[in-house]
């Protein structure tokens, strides 16, 4: 951080001298273009990128640390606090059979619902209950034959 800091102070007094020079305040493209300040700005970006990458490592390694450190033996005391020390299939316990009801089918299920017949959710519906406009179709027929 006080090496950018250092660049930073280098590239102010550069700016410094380029506003005195020309009387207006240098753009990125312009600090690119001056000799003295190429090398400045391109360690300056050098050093952003590699305090971001070491800032990065050391999130990771506190996490990292933060998982060792902690006691796997009080987690999972914590973990499985709620579980009974019992056999939940022990006793007398005894199967019962699931109520079965039919299935009815999607016909069916329809039945007599006049609201749904015709559409999508009709199960009798299919390809041919389809209508083009005709002027549609004249388009698509003159589109396969190619005019």
């Amino acid at each position: 951080m006080e090496k950018i800091k250092k660049v930073d102070q280098h590239l102010t007094r550069a700016v410094g001298q380029y506003r005195s020079k020309h009387n207006k305040t240098p753009t990125e493209v312009d600090l690119m273009r001056d000799s003295t300040t190429v090398p400045l700005v391109t360690q300056r970006k050098r050093l952003v990128k590699q305090y971001n990458f070491e800032k990065q490592e050391a999130q990771y390694a506190e996490k990292t640390y933060k998982t060792i450190r902690d006691n796997p033996v009080s987690r999972a005391t914590k973990s499985f606090s709620g579980i009974s020390n019992t056999n939940p299939f022990s006793g007398n316990r005894e199967y019962t059979d699931p109520i079965s009801v039919p299935a009815l089918s999607p016909i069916r299920r329809i039945g007599h619902n006049t609201n749904k017949q015709g559409t999508l959710w009709d199960p009798r519906f299919n390809f041919g209950d389809v209508t083009v406009d005709p002027k549609v179709n004249r388009y698509y027929q003159r589109l396969k034959r190619g005019y």
